[in-house]
Order: structure tokens, then C-alpha cells, then sequence
């Protein structure tokens, strides 16, 4: 998921920099939205293929804490913190207007 692409490393290196520059002040991870949204609440689906019994699995509550290949959610109903795994997550619903899209329009 976060590979680094040496384009034209060999020649025009300030160039390659620039552009390089350039290209990931425009790109943005799920890691750097989520972060954004700390604090709101989220429904979040998950697959655990090696589970029958956890197969489908669909967590609700507030997002706490982001990190590269996780984040945290306080459950709504038993107010404890549960760490989720990235490679887990099918997707995420919010519940709130999300915050942090560049191009965001109201």
C-alpha cells in the first residue's frame, strides 16, 4: 500500500524532486482522512477471513486514534476502546460530516 515509485531517478534529479514534491502534497492515505476525523462517530465493516464465527463483523462508535495500519473506536454501547486492523476493514460510514477533504465542497 505505500510503495515508493523512483521515477527518473538517474537523470534531472531536481527535477524528479519536485515533481515528487509536488505529487504527494496532493495525495492523501486513509491514515492521514481518518486522522482528520478523530472524534466522530463511524461505522466501520470488517472481514476476518479466518474466522467463521467473527466472518462479517460491523463495529460502531467514535474514532479515538489513528496509526498506519490501525485505529481505534470507543464502542457506543459497552464504552470500551477496540483496536481494529486495517487489512481487516472493508469500508467506513460516517455519521458526521467528515473534515479534511481537499476538495471539499459545501
Amino acid at each position: 500500500m505505500y510503495w515508493n515509485y523512483p521515477y527518473g531517478m538517474v537523470s534531472h534529479a531536481g527535477a524528479v524532486t519536485q515533481q515528487r514534491q509536488e505529487r504527494d502534497r496532493d495525495r492523501i492515505f486513509s491514515e492521514d482522512f481518518l486522522q482528520r476525523n478523530i472524534g466522530k462517530r463511524v461505522t466501520v465493516y470488517m472481514t476476518f477471513d479466518a474466522s467463521s464465527q467473527w466472518r462479517d463483523k460491523v463495529f460502531t462508535g467514535v474514532l479515538r486514534r489513528v496509526g498506519r495500519d490501525f485505529f481505534v473506536i470507543r464502542d457506543q454501547k459497552t464504552g470500551r476502546d477496540i483496536m481494529l486492523l486495517n487489512i481487516n476493514l472493508d469500508y467506513i460510514v460516517f455519521e458526521e460530516q467528515t473534515s479534511g477533504m481537499s476538495d471539499e465542497t459545501n
